[in-house]
């Protein structure tokens, strides 16, 4: 059953145009539009005053329904009124999730998530929407799609405004997603599939960590308790949720059907409701707990942005503590420092003080239910209590030298995974754009500034700076590199100021041709780190270099892979 505040608006409505009507009855009249017949309240609002216009006696009105209104386009979610209806914006959709509902005795689909404004300026501030889906477009609304919607409506409940695509609605998809939405079969999925999807599904699948957590409600307004962990089966490992009762211990192997993907930064997580079924779960070859603990151990490759109850072993290289005041006014202490192993580079920070002696580096630590967060767009393992790590006596690899430790990682599976540090790859380059060179950055954001402003900040006299941008292609897909000024003076042989120089008279004009001219469609590799968003993919290079191309062996290469033979 709904709740009645959430047609409080439509409510006084009612009573505004039938006085005598009782509240109770116009709820459940909305609530009965809503659950059997999937019509949001605003639109059922003519109806439902029609119905008591009639049992009251009284002569009934001709409302202004939605379809009459005007069609309004917009291109952001701040030029919307709370009573807007016949709306055109275009949207990029950031979760979706399904719902399945019994309507007059029939399952039918329903779904909610979040989209944002804004969809098309790159880096540019986007504004963040609930919607509700009331007119099953799941084909049409997959995360990371970029979708124009009509005929959409404005709703606002307790101050928050949201959309609904109803079922009148149209959804036209202006850049496609390859995530699909998926609503769960009653048969088992294994969780690396999961791992791809969205919607429900249902896994077996074994306890591997559960602890009971309390969080604070985003309004302020209390705490929420919840039991959070991990489950894994012989394909992988997925985070859990559960915001009910949760009895089963770790090594308790469950049936869990119709839980929710959820998405929290670039992982996925089984949120765990109360339409959720869970049972106990007999099979005498399932993995054991010992079995799934050692598979789920990951590397510092497969770290991701948002992961909990994360076990990884990695070697620091370096420690060191700083203190603060927080915004309460309280004085407190983190430390942190790098972390390696054989397949890359991360940061570690710890908001406890660990066992650890800053002498004795380079040592090694077992890590159990830490944390993952980004750190300038590369993930960063975070540590909340001592008993999390264990110091091991040996380092399980050959000692690694952070300084110049990097992972050469093929360019396509680099942009296709997720954001790491300490990698080496190798692209053509296709395109050195413009902006490459002298730059000017706003003094109070260190943002590159255009035509003499700052977006944020308005006109500035702006501090000089050298960057090169250039596009990376390897036949498969392509990604941005940005060479900042330590490592394009390396790649350049020049200074900045030789730069200025250069560029004084022309503006940098003749500079870029003759980058152009010693670059495009050559072989290159960096050296850096990848962020990698449902933006793109944006590569940070600490080295940049000519590849020396072997041209014989290249040609083998392609006749190889194509499987033409002379």
């Amino acid at each position: 059953m709904s709740n009645p505040e959430e047609f409080e608006n439509e409510l006084r409505a009612v009573k505004g145009a039938v006085p005598d009507a009782d509240e109770s009855e116009i709820a459940k009249e909305f609530s009965r539009y809503k659950d059997e017949f999937l019509v949001p309240p605003k639109h059922a609002l003519p109806n439902v005053i029609k119905h008591f216009q009639k049992a009251a006696g009284m002569e009934v009105s001709a409302p202004n329904t939605p379809t009459s209104r005007a069609a309004k386009s917009v291109d952001r979610f701040s030029d919307l009124a709370s009573d807007d209806t016949n709306v055109t914006i275009e949207v990029e959709v950031v979760t979706y999730v399904p719902r399945m509902q019994m309507v007059r005795g029939e399952e039918k689909q329903i779904a909610f998530g979040w989209i944002e404004d804004n969809p098309w300026e790159e880096g540019g501030e986007r504004t963040r929407w609930d919607f509700k889906d009331w007119g099953s477009h799941a084909e049409n609304l997959s995360p990371g799609s970029v979708v124009r919607l009509e005929g959409v409506s404005v709703n606002e409940w307790n101050d928050k405004r949201s959309i609904n695509i109803n079922q009148t609605s149209r959804v036209a998809v202006l850049r496609a997603s390859e995530r699909k939405v998926v609503v769960a079969p009653s048969e088992p999925t294994s969780i690396d599939r999961v791992l791809t999807m969205d919607g429900f599904a249902t896994v077996v699948a074994r306890v591997i960590a559960a602890e009971p957590r309390t969080v604070n409600k985003k309004d302020g307004s209390g705490t929420i308790d919840l039991v959070k962990g991990r489950l894994a089966d012989d394909t992988g490992t997925i985070g859990f949720a559960c915001f009910g009762e949760f009895t089963h211990p770790v090594g308790t192997l469950l049936k869990i059907e119709g839980a929710a993907i959820r998405r929290f930064r670039d992982t996925p997580e089984l949120n765990i409701g109360e339409r959720t079924k869970v049972e106990i779960y007999h099979d005498g070859g399932f993995a054991s707990l010992e079995d799934l603990e050692a598979s789920s151990v990951i590397q510092i490759a497969e770290l991701r942005d948002g992961a909990a109850d994360v076990a990884i072993t990695v070697q620091l290289t370096s420690w060191n503590s700083r203190t603060f005041t927080g915004q309460d006014g309280v004085e407190k202490t983190v430390w942190g420092g790098d972390a390696v192993d054989p397949t890359g580079v991360c940061r570690l920070t710890a908001w406890s003080e660990l066992p650890i002696d800053e002498g004795s580096l380079p040592l090694a630590v077992k890590l159990k239910n830490v944390r993952v967060r980004s750190w300038q767009g590369t993930p960063d393992i975070t540590v909340d209590r001592e008993n999390q790590i264990e110091v091991l006596d040996t380092i399980p690899w050959e000692a690694i030298d952070a300084s110049t430790h990097s992972v050469e990682v093929d360019f396509s599976e680099l942009l296709s995974g997720g954001s790491r540090s300490g990698v080496t790859s190798s692209a053509t380059v296709i395109s050195v754009q413009s902006g490459s060179g002298i730059i000017h950055r706003c003094p109070e954001c260190n943002k590159a500034m255009r035509d003499g402003a700052c977006r944020d900040h308005g006109p500035q006299a702006g501090i000089e700076d050298l960057r090169l941008r250039i596009i990376l292609d390897d036949g498969q897909t392509n990604g941005a590199l940005i060479l900042g000024r330590d490592s394009a003076e390396k790649f350049l042989g020049q200074t900045m100021a030789d730069v200025q120089a250069a560029t004084k008279d022309d503006g940098g004009e003749a500079f870029l041709a003759d980058l152009r001219s010693r670059m495009l469609g050559r072989q290159h590799t960096f050296t850096g780190r990848a962020m990698i968003d449902a933006q793109g993919a944006l590569l940070m290079a600490d080295q940049f270099s000519l590849t020396e191309v072997n041209l014989a062996e290249s040609a083998d290469e392609v006749r190889n892979r194509w499987g033409v033979f002379a």
